[in-house]
């Protein structure tokens, strides 16, 4: 017979529920600024699921994790950059879009730069899976936001076509969004 240690049940890992992709309503649950790995001004956008069967997703994740460095999940936060004078065209797009998306989804809300009243705004998001690879080797799937839309069309099922998931070793694929992506903090949710 094999000599076995006494093993605790209550130390088994968990499985983490993976969002599945798709699209869904999303609220604001916190924006602060940051800057990118490369030096940029940006914004850190909180979120979760709004409405339907996924509702409060994230933060049902963050509740229910248990170590004592958890942070809000990877997987519910956008990097924004802030637009300045000569940046690439697409970072102005991605910028303006968000916003408008913001306002066109929050019947009478107007952007103005103020951060704090963006709290509980809903957004439209269209999510694909994304694969990073670890230091090991290991290739992870991630159910991350692709792009942002306004919140209706969601709700009005105008959503027909998701994109490309971003595969390791698919040309244009996880890198993309590295270089802009923070350095990562362990704090608290800031916003509780």
């Amino acid at each position: 017979m094999i000599n076995v240690p006494k093993y605790n049940k209550e130390n088994r890992k968990k499985h983490i529920e993976q969002l599945p992709k798709g699209a869904y309503v999303c609220k604001i649950m916190n924006i602060e600024e940051a800057k990118s790995k490369a030096g940029k001004d940006m914004v850190k956008i909180y979120f979760d699921i709004a409405e339907g069967d996924f509702k409060g997703f994230y933060e049902k994740q963050y509740k229910d994790n248990t170590s004592e460095d958890k942070v809000w999940s990877y997987d519910a936060t956008m990097y924004l950059i802030i637009p300045s004078e000569g940046c690439q065209p697409f970072i102005t797009e991605r910028w303006d879009t968000f916003w408008a998306n913001i306002e066109d989804s929050n019947n009478g809300y107007v952007f103005a730069g103020d951060e704090k009243k963006t709290r509980g705004k809903v957004f439209g998001g269209v999510f694909r899976i994304e694969q990073t690879e670890a230091n090991n080797g290991n290739i992870y799937d991630h159910t991350r936001l692709a792009y942002t839309v306004i919140a209706q069309d969601i709700r009005d099922g105008k959503i027909t076509k998701l994109p490309n998931d971003k595969l390791v070793g698919v040309e244009g694929s996880a890198e993309d969004f590295v270089n802009n992506v923070p350095e990562s903090s362990a704090e608290d949710l800031p916003w509780k």
